[in-house]
């Protein structure tokens, strides 16, 4: 089907969020009756609160104007309104548990869907650390935000509304005293708040690298051994880890003074309500109850809230980070993906086709150029070249990992851009040079080439790579865990057991990058009938430095810088005396002279 070319990366957006909060807000509409009840409880939870400093001040005016006190009936008022409180406190605390589980569940739910449907561009751009640390601490921070510092935020404004208005129902003129250190407040916080932000972005970035180095040196460990840089390593890794120590000093001093000034504050206000409040006692214009009722309200009530906007401040500037850096990878645009009309794949026979196909990973900076094939059913093709020709692009290409920056590819007949992504890689098999095995047991390794597998036929694939008695021979057999990336198995063993797995899926087009390439000789000869029998009756790809692997195959495809400038079999090539001539006899010199 014709039509425009995708392009083959997909698009970042790198314009700063600059709503996060209004953005945060549209992801909680499908729990908005979860935020609704929380929301409900907290403001009256706060409408509680305020009830015992008001029977405390009535006491005391009783008092002072010698009144009867029914000393039953106010202690009753004052243990129900604590049940009360008590109750709608732990109300609050299980909708919002419940929000915020519902939440990031949901999140991490769609951050997983998501970056596992964009395409190996995003992954080589990005460090494997940071990406864990997106899904995980992100998207936990956010959560944070939302069941801890979001609800007190919004739950103390609320109780600042309330509190104003019964004060200023009382005396609004206390009550406007009272909210004397609000312009000096604003501007405390707008003056620390931008350092805030970018401290925490900082510290952000940092703690990203410190994940990603430790990532790296712990898959590597064996290298990071072998070269004895343990301590070179170590050093690194305290550098970054120092680094971050600083700026976390930083940040908390930047805290502390938002803590300090506002506790300042606070206390110039509490000493000016209680003079003039004092001051108005003495001349009778106010009783001594109503004073106490302004002090327990304006301190515990007014410049509480105050104080707790404040202390939130880093973890809003925190989370606002952490939401920017999600939204971004939400809104990563995948270019790779099912055409709106685009079709399950057909079972495949095999008949693949490159057709006059271009591809750049950066623009203006081709890496194939007019790549013509035409594969028959069943036929074994060989790339060949050195390093950074193009072998490995064209087969992932085929596995539209990537899409073509013109021309096209089709499978029997059909444009790999018109048909289902996941329907067409379910019948394409992959070894690659770097097998990746998982943290589990050998018999769940095999069986990732097919969910349905039988233990006979498990053992039967094993059987046919050659690692059946290999994994026999340990104590636990098929049942044994093989630790993170396989680091139990020797190198040989992991190849034999990926390529166990492509046999297992019985794919329909098989590709071979450099499969061979990790074995030694002894292993590479007792697992070529293997692979011979693997490779009969499907179309197969197969990229091979050692030559010796690929003489057999149907046909091989010698490329040079993105071009194809020979094809032909082994004995075609030969006589041709191109490049793949001089590789094989430069590879075989000294058996040819021995012969």
């Amino acid at each position: 089907m014709a039509r425009q070319q995708q392009t083959l990366e997909q698009e970042v957006d790198e314009t700063p969020i600059h709503r996060p909060m209004r953005r945060l807000m549209q992801e909680l509409r499908p729990f908005k009756w979860m935020v609704a009840l929380a929301l409900l409880l907290t403001v009256l939870q706060s409408a509680f609160g305020l009830l015992p400093p008001l029977i405390l001040g009535d006491i005391v005016n009783k008092l002072q104007r010698g009144e009867p006190i029914n000393t039953l009936l106010y202690l009753f008022y004052i243990v129900f309104f604590a049940l009360a409180q008590g109750a709608l406190g732990y109300g609050q605390s299980v909708s919002l548990a419940t929000l915020g589980q519902s939440f990031l569940l949901a999140i991490r739910e769609r951050m997983l869907a998501h970056m596992q449907a964009l395409p190996l561009a995003y992954y080589e751009k990005n460090q494997t650390g940071k990406l864990v640390s997106n899904v995980i601490n992100d998207a936990a921070t956010v959560q944070g935000l939302i069941t801890s510092n979001l609800t007190q935020v919004l739950g103390d404004i609320a109780q600042l509304g309330l509190v104003m208005i019964v004060l200023c129902s009382i005396n609004w003129r206390l009550a406007g005293l009272s909210l004397i250190i609000a312009p000096v407040y604003i501007w405390n916080f707008r003056r620390l708040l931008k350092p805030l932000q970018t401290t925490s972005d900082l510290i952000r970035g940092k703690r990203d690298m410190m994940y990603g180095q430790m990532q790296e040196k712990l898959t590597g460990i064996q290298t990071v051994k072998g070269f004895g840089q343990e301590r070179w390593e170590a050093r690194t890794f305290m550098s970054t880890t120092r680094e971050l120590m600083g700026l976390n000093v930083q940040q908390g001093a930047l805290g502390s003074s938002l803590w300090t000034i506002a506790d300042a504050l606070c206390g110039i206000a509490t000493g000016a309500v209680l003079y003039v409040g004092g001051l108005q006692c003495l001349k009778g214009e106010l009783g001594a109850g109503t004073l106490v009722v302004f002090l327990s309200l304006s301190v515990g009530y007014i410049y509480g809230p105050i104080v707790r906007f404040l202390m939130v401040v880093d973890p809003f500037a925190r989370a606002q980070a952490a939401m920017n850096r999600i939204f971004r990878t939400l809104d990563t645009v995948n270019r790779v993906i099912d055409h709106p009309s685009a079709l399950p794949m057909p079972k495949i026979t095999g008949h693949v086709k490159f057709e006059n196909v271009w591809f750049e990973y950066e623009p203006d900076q081709p890496v194939l150029k007019g790549i013509e094939l035409d594969i028959k059913p069943g036929q074994t093709v060989a790339l060949v070249g050195f390093s950074g020709s193009g072998k490995t692009t064209i087969t992932s290409l085929l596995l539209r990992n990537y899409d073509p920056k013109s021309g096209r590819i089709t499978v029997d007949g059909i444009d790999l851009r018109d048909t289902q992504i996941l329907s067409y890689r379910k019948q394409v098999g992959v070894v690659a040079q770097e097998s990746i095995l998982f943290n589990t047991t050998i018999r769940e390794n095999i069986r990732y080439g097919r969910e349905d597998a039988s233990d006979e036929e498990i053992e039967a694939a094993a059987e046919a790579a050659a690692i059946h008695q290999a994994i026999m021979a340990l104590p636990e057999g098929y049942e044994t865990k093989i630790g993170e990336d396989g680091i139990k198995l020797s190198v040989g063993e992991k190849q034999r057991m990926a390529i166990a797995r492509a046999l297992l899926a019985d794919p329909r087009i098989l590709i071979l990058d450099e499969a061979t390439s990790s074995l030694d000789s002894a292993t590479e000869a007792l697992l070529q009938h293997a692979l011979n029998n693997l490779l009969k009756g499907r179309t197969s790809f197969v990229v091979a430095h050692r030559l010796s692997t690929i003489v057999s195959a149907d046909l091989i495809v010698v490329l040079e810088q993105g071009v194809i400038t020979e094809k032909g079999t082994h004995e075609e090539l030969l006589e041709n005396e191109g490049l793949y001539s001089r590789l094989y006899k430069e590879q075989f010199r000294v058996a040819l002279k021995v012969g």
